[in-house]
């Protein structure tokens, strides 16, 4: 989950950015591909469901049903995957895999306080799985309970320097909270680890335009945002608030 302010300030947990509706054959060629991958995913999912008819330890069962709810958790599949997982913890309640995917199948479904108890179970069965510590600074982040979020975000960094959603989210979570210098320095952590991490420098030019005042930085930001996401949704509103500072 990406926190993404503006109100939308920064919108969250993965930001996804709709294809324009006008298609092209290229977005065409892609839909194609879509429908052919969840075709291959779903025969996946059912050689999964058939192969649990013949294996005989609850620890199989748990570990063929925590397989299905990784594959539902990509596809995108709440209601489902929040049924595999449940099914992995009651053959294997110690499977700190299953409780982390039920927790972030949880904020997904806006259960944020369901939420929080897996994956505080997932927490204390392997305290350094970063991602379990970043799926608590959402559910925290999605109670309003922005110190403890920072927190969730900074413990699950410790874990995984890399995460760059957690830096994103630092960012944001310091701008709302009136942090500026330490939401600029959190996303440009983001754009050090990866240049083309687009939200980035959309909540830069968002702390700049909105908080710190500085146009011609806003302005940049902002349009390297649309250089990366050209068919981003926003686009139009985006234009306007670089017209709106001079850009």
């Amino acid at each position: 989950m990406r926190i993404n302010v503006l109100i939308i300030l920064f919108c969250s947990v993965s930001l996804i950015f709709a294809q324009c509706s006008k298609k092209s054959q290229g977005d065409l060629a892609a839909e194609q591909f879509k429908i052919s991958e969840n075709a291959s995913v779903n025969m996946e999912i059912k050689k999964l469901q058939d192969s649990l008819k013949s294996v005989q330890t609850d620890v199989e069962k748990a570990e063929i049903h925590t397989k299905i709810a990784v594959i539902l958790d990509e596809k995108g599949d709440v209601s489902s995957l929040i049924n595999s997982a449940s099914e992995a913890i009651k053959f294997q309640p110690n499977q700190y895999m299953s409780h982390y995917l039920l927790g972030k199948s949880y904020i997904a479904a806006g259960r944020y306080n369901d939420a929080a108890d897996e994956l505080s179970v997932s927490i204390n069965l392997k305290k350094d799985f970063a991602p379990a510590h970043f799926e608590m600074g959402n559910a925290q982040y999605k109670k309003f309970s922005y110190p403890l979020a920072k927190e969730s975000y900074k413990k699950a960094i410790s874990y995984d320097k890399t995460l760059i959603d957690a830096y994103n989210n630092l960012g944001v979570l310091s701008t709302i909270t009136g942090d500026l210098n330490a939401a600029e320095k959190y996303l440009k952590t983001c754009i050090t680890i990866n240049p083309n991490y687009a939200v980035a420098y959309k909540n830069l030019g968002i702390l700049y335009d909105t908080k710190m005042k500085k146009g011609a930085a806003a302005a940049e930001n902002y349009t390297k945002y649309l250089t990366l996401r050209p068919d981003c949704p926003e686009r139009g509103l985006v234009k306007l608030w670089i017209s709106a500072i001079g850009g």
